[in-house]
């Protein structure tokens, strides 16, 4: 039967917990805790206040949301034991041998990645994204409600106009990505920005109340009018 995570613990601190990823420089005492204790908890809770906050900023520079005073808490004991855990199951699908050695290199990755993604075990990130529009694109977008609101392309001038109002609003509303994590769940949620499609749509909106695109409108009911009486 596959070992648990504690008990891979235990036989790494009785092989080389000299080496562990926070040296305790402590004697931890060996009296055995009754019933189902937790070696684990048994170890964090004897630690020094010391110890235990060397622990807790390792693991908060791994992305665990965990008070670093140093006290001991539900919380921090949480948060190591889902990290040993954690560094078992990988050292496992590795084919490693687990050991305080390869603890102290998993969380060292985990807060490399931390640092690089901003993303913790349990917490929320917002990504900002600009949209970018070019200025083939906006010129195709221009000209395309041009010729189906005013039945005409733009001229340079309205392109040179509206490609900058395109550029100033995909500025001001970049897309934003928010990244929820509790526990095993991700939520991630996406708010667009000012893309192309938006583009289309503001000049739209703009185009149609000017008094052009009004007049164009009141022609083409004329001509639809005139064509149902056969002239």
């Amino acid at each position: 039967m596959a070992e648990t995570a504690e008990q891979a613990y235990t036989q790494a601190r009785n092989k080389d917990w000299k080496n562990q990823v926070i040296k305790t420089n402590t004697t931890v005492s060996s009296t055995q805790a009754s019933g189902t204790a937790s070696p684990v908890a048994v170890e964090l809770y004897n630690m020094d206040k010391r110890s235990r906050q060397q622990i807790a900023i390792a693991l908060k520079s791994a992305g665990y949301r965990v008070p670093t005073s140093g006290v001991f808490t539900d919380k921090l004991l949480g948060a190591y034991q889902t990290a040993l855990q954690s560094a078992q199951l990988q050292a496992a699908q590795l084919g490693q041998p687990f050991s305080s050695t390869y603890f102290t290199n998993y969380l060292a990755n985990e807060a490399a990645g931390y640092a690089a993604s901003g993303v913790s075990k349990d917490g929320t990130s917002i990504t900002e994204q600009e949209s970018v529009i070019t200025k083939a694109n906006a010129k195709n977008i221009i000209n395309k409600v041009f010729e189906d609101q005013l039945g005409r392309s733009a001229t340079d001038a309205e392109i040179a106009k509206y490609t900058a109002t395109f550029k100033e609003k995909a500025a001001a509303k970049p897309t934003i990505t928010t990244t929820t994590t509790k526990g095993k769940r991700t939520k991630i949620k996406t708010e667009p920005g000012f893309t192309t499609g938006r583009a289309e749509q503001y000049l739209v909106d703009k185009i149609a109340g000017t008094d052009e695109a009004k007049a164009g409108q009141v022609l083409n009911y004329y001509q639809s009018f005139m064509r149902k009486l056969g002239m």
